[in-house]
């Protein structure tokens, strides 16, 4: 007996490598382009590593940075900048909660259409809206997206 539910769950979308890959590729032309140097962390859905690039000069701080931006984009599926302003506006506790930055610079990782949320990528080593603008050009480079479809 095979319950076909089961199966079309597991037939959902995920990060392959290809993209992961696209999306350092992407993320490190933007940062070449606006001569900036940042550690790039994709993890999938999982929170599991996917892609990593340490660009040259840039510092281990960053790395750790980027890895906790990644994690916290992956976690709850929004833009650390959307985490930071709910501790801005007196959500406090908030900031200490499970797989949270308050660091601009993680952005979720969406399929193409925004439906299905497939990681997230962190970026680190800049000034905080370079590296959410950077992580955002290496999405859209592998032909997915940051933003999550609205809800019907």
């Amino acid at each position: 007996f095979v319950d076909r539910d089961v199966a079309a769950q597991e037939m959902r979308p995920v990060l392959t490598s290809a993209s992961a890959k696209a999306i350092v590729l992407g993320c490190e032309a933007f940062a070449k382009d606006k001569g900036i140097k940042v550690a790039i962390t994709v993890l999938d859905h999982g929170g599991d590593p996917a892609a990593f690039l340490r660009m040259d000069g840039v510092n281990l701080g960053p790395v750790d940075i980027s890895r906790w931006k990644a994690d916290a984009a992956a976690s709850w599926a929004w833009p650390t900048r959307q985490m930071s302003e709910i501790v801005s506006k007196g959500g406090t506790g908030f900031a200490f909660a499970p797989h949270v930055s308050t660091f601009e610079g993680g952005e979720p990782i969406f399929s193409a259409d925004g439906k299905v949320p497939l990681g997230g990528v962190g970026v680190s080593g800049a000034s905080s809206a370079d590296d959410a603008a950077c992580a955002r050009a290496g999405i859209a480079a592998a032909g997915l997206t940051h933003a999550a479809a609205p809800k019907n």
